[in-house]
């Protein structure tokens, strides 16, 4: 009987096994607390840290995710990341990268300065929505005022996010016990735009010096300070999680037939579409269409579920169609 030519050798085999072996019985758990390009940093359930590189394009650790690994000369090799609670996504460059894991709320900030967008917020709660994650917007910045930032406020509140309305710089003390009721106990992402105030506001929290830019007077942008997402951890077990600023966050890999469910104005519109497959566009006899005609969902808000689909579409989105 002919020898397979590709299997190996019986010693070579015994030998791979007994690594294997070997490795498994060396993986150690704990959990990464810092990302920065392909690099991360893991915490060990003893306290150690150690820099850490995966093992396979396939093991994508991001901030939060607990991991087994091995230790080589000091450093860690990523073995196995262990069954996700959430994932949360950004948009970076017109591309969808994963950002932080196992998130209980995320503190979306934002102030009168940056000018508020409210699409931000928008995508926002629907990433928290879409990954079943609590939704806490913070206002910083409350004694510049704004109308519109208020409004942007009072709008994203009345789609069902809790709220607080701080200022970091005039009254911190009521700032750092308004948020430390909100995150005591409960790991929490930090997003916001560059010049909001989010690394003055973890600064409260945390006690220690983090790099805080100054807002640009020439052109109304902060100057990032943040170059690493970084797990914090917190009072009663909980965490904070700072990340680097970005533009929105990564919706790509939502399924489009799911949005309107994850969009409080468009869930609560009675009735029902007739056709199954509905997009909510120009489709007759739609419940959604029919709301917006009652003002009980906002044109700019259609519009917004509008610009979704066009980006889902523009990516391969798994858009329904008849």
């Amino acid at each position: 009987m002919a020898k397979d030519a590709t299997r190996a050798p019986a010693p070579l085999r015994a030998a791979q096994a007994g690594e294997r072996e070997s490795r498994e019985a060396a993986r150690k758990t704990g959990r990464i607390v810092a990302r920065f390009g392909q690099h991360s940093i893991i915490a060990a359930d003893d306290g150690q840290e150690y820099e850490a590189v995966r093992r396979g394009k396939r093991l994508d650790a991001v901030v939060g995710d607990r991991v087994s690994y091995t230790l080589h000369h000091g450093s860690a090799a990523i073995e196995a990341i262990e069954p996700r609670r959430n994932l949360l996504y950004r948009e970076d460059a017109e591309r969808t990268k994963p950002l932080a894991a196992n998130v209980d709320q995320v503190a979306i900030v934002f102030a009168p300065q940056p000018a508020p967008q409210r699409e931000f917020l928008w995508r926002a709660m629907l990433a928290c929505a879409a990954a079943d994650v609590d939704a806490l917007l913070v206002l910083n910045k409350i004694d510049i005022e704004s109308p519109a930032a208020r409004a942007a406020f009072d709008e994203a509140c009345a789609l069902g996010a809790r709220g607080l309305c701080v200022s970091a710089k005039t009254r911190p003390a009521e700032a750092r016990e308004a948020l430390d009721r909100e995150c005591r106990g409960r790991v929490t992402l930090f997003v916001g735009h560059s010049g909001v105030g989010k690394s003055s506001l973890l600064s409260l929290l945390l006690g220690e010096r983090l790099r805080v830019g100054e807002l640009s007077q020439r052109s109304g942008q902060g100057k990032q300070t943040t170059t690493a997402t970084r797990w914090y951890p917190y009072e009663d077990e909980g965490a904070l999680i700072d990340s680097p600023g970005f533009q929105s966050f990564g919706l790509h890999h939502l399924n489009a037939a799911d949005l309107p469910g994850w969009m409080p104005d468009f869930a609560a519109a009675p009735g029902a579409c007739r056709f199954a497959d509905c997009r909510h566009l120009e489709e007759p006899d739609c419940r959604i269409r029919a709301a917006l005609a009652a003002g009980t969902i906002a044109p700019e808000r259609h519009a917004f579920y509008r610009r979704l689909l066009d980006e889902g579409e523009s990516s391969r989105l798994r858009s329904p169609r008849r």
